[in-house]
């Protein structure tokens, strides 16, 4: 996840770079609009202690059993809209709108809502936003789907060394 990150700020990196070659000027890097999940490009990734995987192979197997259902999650919300105000709702089907703000600083940006009261950050080049989800983020995600009858959260945080998600967006051609 990490290599991932990198390569998608590399990517990022170059592309400011090339677009101010040239005697260009840069594109600016507008958010606003609709922006709709890319569920194939939508990825988790999770490393964990091999040791304590053998010691815990209940919490492995819970892992591996629920990698699509923790996806899932991440593949919320389904539609991002951006204003010119520094507002943005994030919109999921059969559930309520979460409204939140953001700041930009280049092709950056951090939204801030109820659910994420310590930012959510992102990047975006004009034709793809990403949102990245913490270590921290992904296993509140994970607690919140555990029953008295699965391991206890200890165990997972013994065995996750590193749980990283990112989500992928597309620009959408519908008004915001």
């Amino acid at each position: 996840m990490k290599i991932r990150r990198f390569l998608t700020v590399a990517t990022l990196v170059v592309l400011a770079y090339s677009l101010t070659s040239c005697n260009k000027e840069p594109e600016q890097i507008v958010l606003t609009g609709s922006w709709g999940i890319d569920t194939a490009k939508t990825a988790l990734a999770i490393i964990y202690n091999q040791v304590v995987a053998e010691e815990n192979p209940v919490a492995l197997n819970y892992l591996k059993e629920n990698k699509n259902r923790i996806l899932a999650i991440i593949k919320k919300p389904e539609v991002l809209a951006f204003s010119g105000t520094n507002s943005v709702v994030l919109k999921s089907e059969g559930a309520a709108d979460i409204a939140g703000t953001y700041t930009q600083s280049d092709f950056y940006f951090t939204i801030t809502a109820l659910p994420f009261p310590k930012g959510l950050y992102g990047a975006s080049d004009n034709k793809l936003l990403e949102l990245y989800y913490s270590k921290e983020h992904m296993m509140s995600l994970l607690y919140s789907i555990l029953t008295p009858n699965d391991p206890p959260a200890s165990v997972f945080d013994q065995l996750i060394d590193k749980f990283e998600g990112i989500g992928v967006y597309n620009k959408l051609l519908l008004p915001a």
